[in-house]
């Protein structure tokens, strides 16, 4: 099983190290492929067959390879030649399109916790109320955790909202 906060993490890193990439003359980068990668390698393995019943799995996937494709492109770009101004506008384009698929990742691996963990609560029969209330309830069990005035948690709510938006928005324009 993958860790599902790691892999948002490093799609986050990613995004960042791609940014950095097109603003900084750094060292060339190598991205592992879309199968090579630990969220690739988990997909292909083990998760795709696992939770084919969870339709976010395959919109995981699909993601995931645009994710790659536009990450490929920026980083081709930063190891090759950058004096080409049209090749730096398709690699601002590629960046901006990993940065959304990006979010559509981060977005869709959490909903996919959330219903791998309710997957779980109902294969127990005789589950402690704890579990299901942290399962029906994931931001009150978080805010208990955490403490109800903690400014991250609101940080942390309005960014899954955002990226919610984001994605029903690309979704919907896709569609």
């Amino acid at each position: 099983m993958i860790d599902i906060t790691v892999a948002r993490i490093t799609h986050v890193q990613w995004v960042h190290q791609l940014e950095m990439i097109l603003r900084e003359n750094s060292s060339t980068v190598t991205l592992p492929s879309y199968n090579n990668c630990e969220l690739g390698a988990w997909l292909y393995s083990e998760g795709l067959l696992a939770y084919k019943e969870i339709p976010e799995i395959t919109q995981l996937e699909k993601s995931h390879k645009i994710f790659h494709i536009a990450a490929d492109n920026v980083i081709a770009w930063h190891n090759g030649s950058k004096y080409n101004s049209q090749k730096t506008a398709q690699a601002e384009t590629d960046f901006r399109d990993a940065l959304r698929t990006s979010k559509e990742i981060v977005y869709i691996l959490t909903l996919l916790e959330y219903k791998i963990l309710q997957k779980y609560q109902e294969s127990q029969e005789a589950a402690p109320a704890g579990l299901k209330n942290m399962a029906n309830h994931p931001w009150q069990t978080l805010k208990s955790v955490i403490g109800e005035r903690n400014s991250r948690l609101d940080v942390a709510r309005i960014s899954l909202d955002l990226m919610k938006r984001d994605f029903i928005k690309s979704y919907i324009q896709e569609s």
